[in-house]
């Protein structure tokens, strides 16, 4: 498979296209787009919800003001709703093994010390998320 550092070519990853240019929001499931939709604060549009096979996160919602993710790994058996403004949302990157390409199913958002893991169920989501969160981030 090569060197995971090895840089893109457009033959091996063709440009993805603006991730808000879909217009629709992405979702796996309707009950989890209806947890994030339930959340939503007046003039907040949903951009995306992905289920994750994390140990920890099982849902990230991205909107046009923050991401929210849902925790089912919280401490003493519980589950946390969390939200993350752009603003303090400090990176977004690709985790991967030694072995995996660079771009993989996994993404890290940073917000403060935090580090919070999204596995998706494979690299286009992957790259949705983070597209969609740098997109918010550096816009």
């Amino acid at each position: 498979m090569g060197h995971p550092l090895r840089p893109r070519t457009t033959d091996d990853h063709p440009r993805r296209p603006h991730p808000l240019s879909a217009r629709l929001p992405r979702f796996d499931e309707t009950v989890q787009y209806d947890v994030i939709r339930d959340t939503l604060m007046p003039e907040e549009q949903i951009d995306g919800v992905y289920a994750s096979d994390s140990a920890g996160i099982a849902l990230c919602g991205i909107t046009n003001r923050r991401v929210i993710l849902l925790d089912t790994a919280f401490p003493g058996g519980r589950a946390a709703l969390i939200t993350a403004p752009y603003s303090r949302i400090t990176t977004v990157s690709y985790v991967s093994a030694e072995d995996e390409p660079i771009f993989s199913n996994t993404v890290a958002i940073q917000v403060g010390r935090t580090f919070y893991e999204v596995t998706c169920r494979g690299p286009e989501q992957a790259a949705e998320i983070h597209d969609l969160i740098t997109w918010h981030l550096i816009d």
